[in-house]
C-alpha cells in the first residue's frame, strides 16, 4: 500500500525520460537521459537498470567519456548486487581510471565506499578498511556521503567481530544522515541499530529505531527502505511473542522485495516466516517453508541469521525425525560459528602483529642508521665499486633477457599464426559441411518428402479414404526439415548483416519455442567480412542452444553493442548454471565457442551460479581476424 504511489512517482519519472529520449538529441543527452533511467530502475529492476547504464556508457564513449565515471560506478554496484564481486571490481578500476585528469573527489570517494563493499564476505577486512579510509578521508566534509560511508564502515567492524566500534559508527550515519536528509541511509543505519538491540535483548530501543525507519518508509515510498523496515519489524515481533502482527510484517516485506523483483529479499522474508512457524512450534510448517525456499541464493553473513537458516532449521528437522538432515544442517551451522570466531581471532591477532612489527621496525631502522652513520666513510669506495659492478651485471642481464624475449616472441608469433591457420581451416571446413548437409536436406529430403504428399493427396482424391492426418504429418517434417536446413544454413546470413541476420534468427527462435528470447543492438552499423560475422553467428547459435538445452533457461537475453572501436556481445540466461572452474570439461560445444573467439582475437568472460549465467565477448574492431 506505501509503495503504490511511489511506484505512480516512478513511472511518471521512467515516461517523461523516455519521451525526451524519443526526441532528436545529442549524444550528451542521451548519455543523461540513459544514466536517470538507470538510477530511477535500480530501485524496481537491475536488469533493466544495468541495460540502461550499458545504453548510457555506450553514448559515453562515443561523446568524449562524458560523465564517464559515474557510469562505470553504476555498473559496478548492480555488479556487486548481483554478487559478481570480481567484476564489479572491474567497473570501479575503470571509474577510478576515469577519474586520473578529474578533481571531483567526491565521486572518488564515492567509488572507494563500494569497491569496499566488494569485500565484504572475504573475510580481507584490512582491504575493505583501506579503501573506506580512502573514501572517508575524501569526503569527510560532504555529510550526503560521509553518512554512507561511515555506515560501510560500520559494517565491515561488525563483519570482524566489533561490535562497539560498529555501533559507533552506526549511530554517527544515523545522525548525519538525519540532518542530511538521506533518508536511505538513515534507514539502513536504523534497521542495523534494531537489529544490534534485539541481539542485546533491548527490545525497546529497537522497537523504537523501527518506528523512525518505518515513518520514513512512509515518507519515501520505496521499496527497498520499506521492505528492510517490516523486514526487521517481523525479527522483533518474532521475538516478543506477537507472532499474527509478526507475520504480517513478514509478509508485507516480501510483497515489497517481489514488487522490487529482489529474489535475494524475497528468500530472506521466507526464512524468516519459517522461523516464525518454529518458534509457534508448527514444525511441520516450518520445516515445509524451509525446504521450498532456495536459501543458497543470498549469503549467510552473520550468526544470528545462521541461527535461524542452520540452527532453527536443523531443530525442526529433529523433531520431525528426520535424523540426518538436521545433523547435516548442524554441521554446517557449527562449521560457520567457528568460521566467523576465527575471522575474529585472525583480525585481532593482525592488528597485534601490526603493531609489533612496527616497532620492531622501528627499532631495526634507528640501529641500522647509527651502523651506516659509522660505516659510511670507510665503505664509500667499495659501495661505488660495487655499484658499478652491479650496474655492468644488470645490463648485462638485461641485453640477454631481451634476446631472450625477443626470440621467445617470435616463437609464440609462429604459433599463433599456425593456430589461426588451423583453426580457419576447420571453421571453412565446418561451414562447407554445414552446407553441404543443409542444401541435401532442402534439395533431397524435402523435395522426397514434397513428392510423397503430392502422391498421398492424389491417392486420397482417386480413392476418397480420408489420408489428412499422414499429408499433415508429412506436412511437420517438412517444416522440421525445413527449420533444421536454416538452423545448418541460415538464408540471412548469406543476404544480410550479422545484426539483421541474428534478429531474422531470434524471430524464428520465438516462433517455435515457449521460452523467452530476447535479442538487443546498441549502437552504430559496422562491416566485417562474411568470415568473421558468420564465426560471431556460430557463438551465438552455439551459447543459445547451450542454454536452452543444457541450463534449461526459461529467459536468455543476446545484447550486440557496438562503440568506437569495440563490438561486445553479451549472453545472460536464468539456467541452473554450472563451475566455470570446470569450463574445460563442459563438452565440444563450449570448447567451440572459445577456438571461435580465439580465432577473432577476442576475450572471453564467463559468470555462472545457481541464478544463471552470464557470458561477456569482447572484440577489437582493429585486430579482429576477418579471415
Amino acid at each position: 500500500m506505501f509503495a503504490f504511489s511511489g511506484l505512480i512517482g516512478q513511472n511518471f519519472q521512467i515516461d517523461s525520460l523516455k519521451l525526451e529520449l524519443a526526441k532528436n538529441l545529442a549524444d550528451t543527452s542521451k548519455v543523461n537521459l540513459y544514466y536517470e533511467l538507470s538510477q530511477v530502475y535500480y530501485d524496481i529492476d537491475l536488469r533493466e537498470s544495468k541495460l540502461y547504464a550499458d545504453s548510457s556508457l555506450f553514448y559515453a564513449l562515443k561523446s568524449g567519456n562524458h560523465r564517464l565515471a559515474a557510469i562505470y560506478n553504476t555498473l559496478g554496484v548492480i555488479e556487486s548486487e548481483n554478487n559478481r564481486e570480481d567484476s564489479a571490481r572491474l567497473y570501479f578500476d575503470k571509474a577510478l581510471k576515469a577519474l586520473d585528469d578529474n578533481e571531483d573527489k567526491t565521486l572518488r570517494g564515492i567509488v572507494y565506499g563500494n569497491y569496499s563493499t566488494t569485500y565484504d564476505n572475504s573475510n580481507n577486512f584490512e582491504k575493505e578498511l583501506e579503501y573506506s579510509l580512502k573514501a572517508i578521508e575524501l569526503n569527510k566534509d560532504i555529510d550526503s556521503e560521509l553518512c554512507f560511508l561511515y555506515y560501510n564502515h560500520a559494517v565491515i567492524y561488525e563483519d570482524a567481530g566489533f561490535h562497539e566500534e560498529a555501533l559507533h559508527y552506526l549511530n554517527l550515519a544515523k545522525d548525519i544522515s538525519n540532518r542530511s536528509k538521506e533518508y536511505r541511509i538513515e534507514s539502513y543505519a536504523l534497521k542495523s541499530l534494531a537489529l544490534f538491540a534485539i541481539e542485546d535483548g533491548n527490545l525497546s530501543l529497537a522497537e523504537k529505531y523501527l518506528k523512525q525507519g518505518i515513518a520514513i518508509c512512509e515518507e519515501t515510498n520505496s521499496l527497498e527502505i520499506c521492505h528492510h523496515m517490516y523486514f526487521t519489524l517481523g525479527k522483533l515481533q518474532t521475538e516478543q511473542g506477537l507472532y499474527s502482527e509478526a507475520e504480517d510484517a513478514l509478509l508485507k516485506a516480501k510483497d515489497f522485495a517481489l514488487e522490487r523483483n529482489f529474489e535475494n529479499d524475497v528468500v530472506a522474508s521466507e526464512v524468516l516466516l519459517a522461523n516464525l512457524e518454529y518458534q509457534k512450534g508448527n514444525f511441520e510448517e516450518a520445516a515445509k517453508i524451509y525446504n521450498s525456499v532456495n536459501s543458497e541464493i543470498f549469503k549467510v553473513e552473520n550468526l544470528w541469521f545462521a541461527n535461524i537458516v542452520y540452527k532453527n532449521h536443523s531443530i525442526t528437522e529433529e523433531r520431525l525425525g528426520n535424523h540426518k538432515k538436521a545433523n547435516a544442517l548442524l554441521k554446517t551451522y557449527v562449521q560457520f560459528a567457528d568460521s566467523i570466531h576465527l575471522s575474529k581471532n585472525r583480525t585481532l591477532l593482525t592488528q597485534a602483529d601490526r603493531k609489533y612489527k612496527v616497532e620492531k621496525k622501528d627499532k631495526e631502522i634507528l640501529e641500522q642508521q647509527l651502523l651506516l652513520k659509522e660505516q659510511e666513510n670507510e665503505n664509500k669506495f667499495l659501495w661505488a665499486l660495487a655499484g658499478v659492478f652491479l650496474l655492468g651485471a644488470i645490463g648485462t642481464w638485461f641485453i640477454f633477457q631481451q634476446r631472450q624475449k625477443r626470440k621467445n616472441q617470435e616463437i609464440l608469433t609462429l604459433k599463433k599464426e599456425q593456430q589461426i591457420k588451423s583453426l580457419e581451416a576447420l571453421i571453412r571446413g565446418e561451414e562447407k559441411e554445414r552446407s553441404r548437409i543443409a542444401k541435401d536436406l532442402h534439395d533431397g529430403v524435402n523435395g522426397d518428402l514434397s513428392a510423397i504428399k503430392h502422391r498421398l493427396s492424389k491417392y486420397q482424391n482417386q480413392t476418397g479414404i480420408d489420408l489428412s492426418e499422414a499429408i499433415g504429418m508429412v506436412d511437420e517434417s517438412c517444416d522440421e526439415v525445413r527449420a533444421i536446413s536454416h538452423n545448418l544454413l541460415p538464408p540471412a546470413l548469406e543476404k544480410y548483416s550479422l545484426r539483421e541476420s541474428l534478429a531474422d534468427y531470434f524471430m524464428n527462435l520465438n516462433e517455435i519455442r515457449k521460452e523467452q528470447l530476447s535479442f538487443q543492438y546498441v549502437g552504430d552499423d559496422f562491416n566485417f567480412s562474411k568470415t568473421a560475422e558468420v564465426t560471431i553467428f556460430r557463438i551465438v547459435q552455439e551459447l543459445v542452444t547451450n542454454s536452452l538445452k543444457h541450463a534449461e533457461a526459461s529467459d536468455i537475453l543476446v545484447q550486440l553493442t557496438s562503440f568506437e572501436d569495440t563490438i561486445q556481445l553479451t549472453i545472460e540466461d536464468d539456467g541452473k548454471g554450472f563451475d566455470k572452474d570446470e569450463i574445460k570439461t563442459l563438452g565440444l560445444g563450449l570448447a567451440n565457442v572459445k577456438s571461435r573467439v580465439e580465432y577473432l582475437n577476442g576475450e572471453l568472460d564467463v559468470q555462472s551460479g545457481k541464478d544463471g549465467t552470464y557470458f561477456n565477448i569482447t572484440f577489437n574492431k582493429q585486430n579482429l581476424n576477418e579471415g
